[in-house]
């Protein structure tokens, strides 16, 4: 045991069973004790009434450093009779105050003033920090800094784009487009096309970013300067100017009149783009169910781009699933490592799609998946446009079906 000398006591904090004994008396008795004398002898050797088992809960503090916090001492307390250390080294506290230095969350008065402080100045510099970034957000996507589109130059597929967005996005009072990643419905068939869809529209700068955004949907580099926004988590301002009234406009963005002899070309062109990431995507959800992980590069667009032009997307949803299914077959039977199953699908398709033409196959059309739900554009050009809302999926999305569309 280390020597204790008297000056080390810290006698303020002597419990109040020992207060009888000297400083002497006191040095004596703890060294007895941690000697390993017999408890119940030294109560009755020093006179002391409390239970032996709370004889080592009187003893004072004993001195170890200085406080941080105040003039007092800080103090460790004796060592249970079983240790080989007089004290409990890493248990250090001011008598006083109450500090704790051996916790991280000391609940002394100090130390919860200094955090209250911390805190504060926390608040204070993420306020500033918010303060700088609005004034970023506001000197960037200002909307007077636009000159507004004029509704007359706005194609007839910026129209569709348009009005696709606001059904799917628009607030309540017609100021403004929610963020994209809260429509419940899907926007499109495919992210990418929807993608493709908003970036036109923000590179015309039809769309603006609206300054009433969640922060956080913008993106700010190490030095707090603005370098960019996520396109889903916006909100934005639609930067037209009316011919006349700006709810009118919304109106006429919402209910769009077509002439649909004099678009032709570009509805083919949506329908083409629809009906291709349907495919896509039930191609996708597919090989993932089966734990493939194909990469889409120009043989699978080529491929699904090609099969359009004579099946429709039911058709082709059967050839994919088809091809599918006995890739997973032979990859199951051990014929082929899961890499080349894998490989097989597209060829598959391909494959059978020409097997169809040559043998003038009665390939029945598949019904769409509920995990696929229809978009918000297919029901727009199909519904309220074509006033075919069914036909389309399973018609192949050529010219002259189009027009056959239109006639009946």
């Amino acid at each position: 045991m280390n020597y204790l000398s008297p000056d080390k006591l810290i006698t303020e904090t002597i419990g109040e069973e020992l207060e009888h004994l000297s400083e002497n008396q006191l040095i004596d008795l703890i060294t007895k004790y941690k000697n390993g004398n017999n408890v119940e002898n030294l109560l009755k050797e020093f006179n002391i009434n409390v239970r032996s088992t709370m004889l080592v809960r009187s003893f004072p503090l004993v001195r170890v450093g200085k406080c941080p916090n105040c003039p007092a001492d800080l103090g460790c307390s004796i060592a249970n009779k079983t240790s080989k250390e007089l004290l409990n080294q890493r248990k250090e506290e001011c008598w006083n105050c109450g500090h704790k230095s051996y916790i991280s969350n000391c609940q002394c008065s100090t130390c919860l003033f200094d955090k209250e402080q911390e805190r504060i100045q926390a608040e204070t510099n993420m306020q500033a920090e918010l303060k700088r970034k609005k004034e970023a957000i506001n000197r960037e996507f200002c909307i007077e800094n636009y000159n507004k589109v004029d509704e007359h130059s706005l194609t007839l597929k910026e129209k569709i784009s348009i009005c696709t967005i606001l059904r799917c996005c628009l607030s309540e009072d017609g100021k403004y487009i929610k963020p994209i990643k809260t429509s419940i419905e899907p926007v499109t068939s495919h992210q990418d096309l929807t993608t493709q869809m908003i970036k036109h529209l923000i590179a015309r700068e039809i769309l603006i970013p609206s300054v009433e955004s969640d922060i956080n949907a913008f993106v700010f580099d190490e030095t707090n300067i603005l370098s960019s926004y996520y396109t889903y988590e916006v909100k934005y301002i639609l930067n037209i100017q009316p011919t006349d009234k700006f709810s009118l406009l919304i109106e006429r963005l919402l209910y769009l009149a077509i002439d649909i002899d004099q678009g032709v070309e570009v509805l083919l062109s949506i329908w083409k783009d629809l009906a291709f990431y349907e495919v896509l995507s039930y191609f996708l959800y597919q090989m993932n169910d089966v734990g493939y992980q194909p990469n889409i590069g120009e043989v699978t667009k080529s491929t699904f781009i090609k099969l359009l032009e004579n099946f429709s997307v039911g058709q082709v949803f059967n050839i994919v699933l088809r091809a599918v299914s006995n890739s997973t077959r032979a990859y199951q039977s051990g014929e082929y490592t899961k890499k080349h199953a894998m490989n097989m699908v597209v060829a598959s398709c391909r494959n059978q799609g020409e097997k169809a033409i040559a043998e003038n196959w009665d390939l029945k059309a598949y019904n769409r998946i509920k995990q696929l739900p229809e978009s918000e554009l297919s029901k727009l050009l199909f519904t309220a446009i074509l006033k075919k809302p069914y036909m389309a999926f399973n018609m192949a999305p050529t010219f002259d079906n189009l027009l056959n569309l239109n006639a009946k």
